[in-house]
C-alpha cells in the first residue's frame, strides 16, 4: 500500500488517497485543507516547517530519497512510514505543491 498526499507551498493538504485514509486514519474529508502538521509529531514540526519552506522555494531537499519518518496516526499512535517525495510543477516551472508517496514499514501495517 501506498500513500499519496500532496501538499501546497503553504502547508495545506490538497490531495490525499484512499491508501492514506487506511495507513493514517483521517478520512479525505477531515484531511483536505487541513495543515500537513496533522500527521508530524509535535517535536518534529519546527524541522519539518524548515525544510519544507526551503524545499518548495529551491526544490532541494536534505533528505535522502527515501527516509522513514514517524507520522502521527488519527489515534494519536506514531506509524512509522517510508516516505518519498518530489515536487509538482506549474506550467512555469514554479513548485506549486509537494507529493509524498508513504508506505508502512514492513510488518507495520
Amino acid at each position: 500500500m501506498t500513500a499519496t498526499l500532496v501538499v501546497d507551498r503553504t502547508g495545506r493538504i490538497c490531495g490525499w488517497s484512499r491508501a492514506a485514509e487506511a495507513l493514517l486514519g483521517y478520512a479525505e474529508s477531515e484531511a483536505m485543507g487541513r495543515s500537513i502538521e496533522l500527521i508530524i509529531p509535535p517535536h518534529l514540526r519546527g524541522r519539518h516547517n524548515a525544510g519544507f519552506g526551503r524545499y518548495v522555494q529551491t526544490g532541494v531537499s536534505n533528505l535522502p530519497e527515501v527516509t522513514i519518518s514517524p507520522a502521527v496516526h488519527k489515534t494519536g499512535s506514531i506509524v512509522k512510514v517510508r516516505v518519498s517525495v518530489r515536487p509538482v510543477y506549474d506550467e512555469s516551472r514554479k513548485i506549486v505543491a509537494v507529493e509524498a508517496m508513504m508506505s508502512p514499514l514492513a510488518g507495520a501495517e
